[in-house]
């Protein structure tokens, strides 16, 4: 089979270029003949009025049809898979590639198809005002991205694809990561047989590794470090736990370490590399999530289980399905900061509950988010749109 993988790169390396990376060498290995057609966010940063640009490409971009159009032409490829298409490709390509007789899949990353700035997250709080056609204003009234400008870009760009049924008449199979985001998309109007849940695929050099409360010495946290992450709700527990220590990787939002009081239990340790995060991981105790916002698939939880951690997580969005109350996890109710620390606290010294959660975690990761798996799901969907 041929296929061509559509992807706008982010400006930073993130969990999603990740999957797209491991989706195309796997389609490789499988024997398929796979075309790539990505362009990068950094494209814009040194472009005179870049900004301004990404704002009216995000709409119409002839110049990408016209790449897509000719390498359609050239390769003839039997499906076309869409990753991101912001803001340099746009979804002014899908009817474009429809008209070409080719069946399109989409995975769904995130939550952008509903809401302008893919999260469902405003002002520090779950939001779901823009799910509704023409609701997407709320993200100019709410100014949802903390600057006017883009606001406004990410709900028109958002109201135009919705208005032009961009996604609604083209899209051949959306592939969703969770139940959680595939009720989403069906409750907003995308057909329930188009839908699909193929969670991330987890294949870095698995091995069993001995887990000992003795050598497990802090809770840890991954990710980025911004609001949306809700690292105030980490700090708060870490400040009422002072006998537990925690330590964050990851990179700092600019600016955002203004806003924060770190406690003396609490380590920031920056950007790691592959190795330092392997460290970082078999050191830990437990993994925690703190998340407000929706986020589809967070690469950090089967990384986590790959070393056995338990993962606490708040009881929301898709992260319950990920991590299972008392099966390889701890729930907590979101942005509450006693039950969280309760929740650590009851789990901190009981080594045979630790290694139950992280045990069931380790199995869960390695047969439902192996590559087999996912290939298996992948081949059952595109199957379903050639059909």
């Amino acid at each position: 089979m041929k296929l061509l993988i559509i992807h706008n790169k982010y400006g930073k390396h993130s969990g999603e270029e990740a999957v797209v990376n491991t989706q195309v060498n796997l389609l490789k290995s499988k024997g398929h003949q796979v075309i790539t057609y990505f362009r990068s966010s950094k494209e814009l940063e040194n472009i005179t009025n870049g900004k301004i640009r990404a704002f009216f490409t995000a709409f119409h971009n002839s110049k990408v049809i016209d790449d897509i159009k000719t390498l359609i032409c050239k390769e003839k490829p039997d499906i076309v898979h869409i990753h991101n298409l912001y803001p340099i490709i746009s979804p002014a390509i899908l009817p474009e590639i429809k008209k070409a007789g080719i069946p399109i899949a989409m995975t769904i990353h995130n939550y952008r198809l509903l809401c302008p700035n893919g999260l469902f997250f405003t002002n520090g709080n779950v939001c779901e005002k823009c799910t509704g056609f023409g609701k997407e204003l709320n993200c100019i009234s709410n100014n949802c991205e903390s600057s006017i400008f883009k606001s406004t870009g990410y709900a028109l760009r958002n109201l135009w694809a919705r208005t032009n049924k961009h996604y609604i008449n083209n899209v051949d199979a959306y592939l969703c990561l969770t139940n959680f985001q595939k009720e989403k998309l069906i409750t907003n109007g995308f057909e329930k047989n188009k839908c699909f849940v193929i969670p991330n695929i987890y294949n870095k050099g698995i091995r069993d590794i001995e887990y000992n409360i003795n050598n497990r010495h802090y809770v840890a946290f991954a990710g980025r470090i911004s609001p949306e992450k809700g690292i105030p709700l980490l700090l708060e527990a870490a400040k009422r736990l002072p006998q537990i220590n925690f330590q964050v990787a990851g990179e700092m939002r600019e600016g955002y370490e203004k806003e924060l009081k770190i406690p003396r239990n609490v380590i920031l340790k920056g950007m790691l590399n592959t190795n330092e995060m392997k460290t970082f991981y078999s050191k830990a105790r437990l993994y925690l999530h703190t998340s407000i916002c929706y986020e589809g698939f967070p690469m950090v939880f089967p990384e986590a289980m790959a070393f056995k951690l338990p993962i606490i997580a708040p009881k929301m969005a898709g992260y319950p399905e990920i991590a299972e109350n008392d099966v390889n996890g701890l729930l907590f109710e979101p942005q509450n900061s006693l039950d969280l620390t309760k929740v650590i606290s009851n789990i901190w010294h009981d080594e045979i509950k630790l290694k139950r959660l992280g045990t069931n975690g380790f199995k869960k990761m390695k047969e439902k988010y192996n590559t087999d798996s996912y290939y298996s799901l992948l081949e059952s969907a595109y199957n379903f749109i050639q059909n």
